[in-house]
């Protein structure tokens, strides 16, 4: 039941429950101000210059065009964002629809469009002969001017997303506060882990999917109430089928064995799609599609290639420096609760380069620039950083002999790594 319901709200987000928020307070807001209209109801003398002497039919004329214009442009707004982001996607990446339809910009925007609409449209009806809300019809205007405003700063946001450079360093900045993020945690917990016992008792998958997320805090209170460690043997990420293993536990439940493998399944949030925007696979995976789009002969684009990669290079850095290891939830006694599996810095290293390297092999100038970033890594990384960036300059070195490229050049994209030839 709780995975039903995580389900169902993931389902509706994006344009849906923040937009809908949005115009639900300012629909609600009608209620107030038209009570304070009735209740407090102006002399002809006491009111604003502009509402003095407003006729029924002016109010509602005023309203009525309020609320049309509201209606249409929302209707625009949409028709518009799906329309520019498809096309954006189908040249970009289509993954990054998803992405699109949860930027707070346009969030906002229909949100506001659709709450102007409400608002205006209660009061309208309220407006009679015999009660003209001054206050109401004054909030119905500040509404449409703010609408106004929103969608010109729409516009300019619109046009921002859909430019691919803004793309590329808007994913590489949620990759790198992601990474910043594991690696603080990482040291945090580097001297308080210990893992007691064996691993023999296995919890099975009641459902296919993707795993999306875990409850960290709600599987730790489990595994402490009832004294063992949960070893979990997927990450966010990846694909789980039905009946398969996804954890294990380090000593056998005395009692409610079934109730237990449940709680620990509901602690894992499994969907039928991918929906971890901001999960560091997920997003390298998106630099790289973005790159490797880019190196197809059909694009040709061969710098919007290094510019993922350069972007990537920064947001991989502080792995690179202080690497990373498996993320482990421990008591404050420094017992593990709860193992998880990480994406580690040689999966991380592997992830980036190996796609890149093998689009590249017939491109030198891509070759070049990945033979800088690998440098650029090597310079501030430690030991175990370095000898994994080696093994990826050996690897690019012999791609880029396998294509047989001119001597000079083959010179050229040596000298571009030095530590190679200083064997560090």
């Amino acid at each position: 039941m709780k995975q039903d319901y995580k389900s169902r709200y993931l389902a509706l987000r994006g344009l849906i429950t923040v937009p809908g928020a949005i115009a639900l307070a300012i629909w609600l807001s009608a209620i107030p101000l038209l009570w304070i209209d009735h209740a407090f109801d102006w002399p002809e003398f006491a009111k604003p210059e502009i509402f003095s002497g407003m006729s029924v039919e002016t109010a509602r004329n005023v309203l009525g065009t309020i609320a049309a214009a509201a209606i249409t442009t929302l209707s625009l707004v949409y028709s518009l964002v799906l329309i520019v982001f498809t096309l954006a996607a189908g040249t970009i990446a289509p993954r990054l629809l998803k992405r699109f339809t949860s930027d707070r910009a346009n969030q906002i925007t229909a949100g506001m469009l659709g709450g102007t609409f409400l608002f205006a449209l209660t009061v309208l009806y309220r407006t009679g002969p015999d009660f003209v809300p001054s206050i109401s019809i004054a909030v119905s205007m500040l509404l449409a001017v703010v609408f106004v405003l929103q969608l010109i700063f729409f516009v300019h946001a619109v046009s921002r997303s859909v430019t691919i450079d803004e793309e590329i360093a808007e994913i590489s900045r949620r990759l790198e506060n992601r990474i910043a993020w594991m690696v603080r945690d990482e040291e945090e917990q580097a001297n308080a882990q210990s893992s007691p016992g064996d691993f023999d008792h296995a919890i099975a998958s009641t459902q296919s999917g993707y795993l999306n997320g875990v409850d960290e805090n709600s599987l730790a209170a489990l595994a402490r109430k009832h004294d063992f460690t949960v070893r979990l043997r997927f990450k966010p990420g990846d694909f789980i089928l039905e009946t398969q293993t996804v954890a294990l536990l380090s000593r056998h439940p005395e009692k409610e064995e079934d109730e237990i493998a449940r709680l620990v399944c509901q602690c894992l949030l499994i969907l039928p799609s991918r929906d971890a925007v901001d999960e560091i696979e997920y997003s390298i995976n998106l630099l790289i599609e973005i790159a490797l789009r880019a190196l197809s002969p059909g694009v040709n684009d061969t710098f919007t290639a290094i510019a993922s990669l350069d972007r990537m290079t920064s947001a991989l850095s502080a792995a690179v420096r202080l690497g990373l290891r498996r993320r482990d939830i421990v008591d404050s006694d420094g017992t593990v609760r709860v193992e998880m599996r990480g994406l580690g810095l040689e999966n991380m290293l592997d992830s980036a380069f190996h796609p890149l390297r093998r689009a590249s092999a017939d491109n030198m100038l891509m070759m070049e620039h990945l033979a800088q970033a690998l440098s650029r890594l090597h310079e501030i990384g430690n030991q175990t950083a370095r000898e994994l960036i080696s093994s990826h300059a050996e690897l690019l070195l012999k791609s880029a002999k396998s294509s047989d490229p001119l001597d000079s050049d083959f010179a050229a994209l040596k000298q571009l790594l030095p530590f190679m030839e200083s064997g560090e």
